[in-house]
């Protein structure tokens, strides 16, 4: 079991009693986190912004379920990765690309992370990034995040976006396929 911060505790305390200058400081101390969840998803920083408001509300109403068991930044991460899909579901973004029952036999040499060169880490900054996951399609983008970004397993993908471990695993390898052949056409990149 983790041990709470102080300062952590005084936000959490604040918040759950409606204290506003408490909620402030704790939305501009979990900000750029959520953010930075947010932007991966949303189809435009104006969603990106207002799914972040939507999110602190979500975790404003949930603060007194945390237990502080584990770490406070990924319950909000997870709380705000849900929005985000919700979000998506809800707007009809999340079209299938195959019918969510289709097999995939998954080449385990193909699913093994890869290194990333560090020509790809020299050229190429985060907002670079940004752009090239904006690229993919919706569900293989969701994935992709879900998978690289928020550390789910393919099981855990498959319950969240309601489809097959083997079609998250097909989603998974269509993202990373997409984005090496768009690096390599865009940078010249030999990966």
């Amino acid at each position: 079991m983790d041990i709470i911060d102080e300062k952590l505790q005084y936000l959490i305390n604040g918040c759950t009693q409606g204290v506003a200058l408490v909620q402030r400081e704790f939305y501009y101390t979990y900000y750029s986190t959520l953010m930075k969840v947010s932007i991966r998803y949303a189809p435009t920083t104006e969603d990106a912004e207002q799914w972040v408001h939507d999110g602190f509300m979500k975790i404003y109403n949930n603060l007194g379920q945390y237990k502080s068991e584990g770490s406070f930044e990924g319950w909000i991460k997870k709380i705000m990765s849900r929005v985000c899909l919700d979000h998506l579901r809800a707007s009809n973004a999340m079209k299938n690309e195959v019918d969510k029952n289709t097999v995939y036999s998954a080449d385990e040499q193909l699913m093994k992370d890869t290194p990333v060169e560090n020509e790809i880490h020299q050229k190429l900054s985060a907002a670079d990034i940004l752009l090239l996951l904006k690229k993919l399609p919706e569900k293989q983008k969701i994935v992709f995040n879900l998978f690289v970004f928020e550390g789910y397993n393919h099981k855990e993908i498959a319950e969240v976006l309601t489809v097959t471990e083997n079609h998250s695993y097909w989603l998974l390898h269509q993202a990373r396929k997409a984005l090496k052949s768009i690096l390599t056409k865009a940078h010249n990149f030999q990966i």
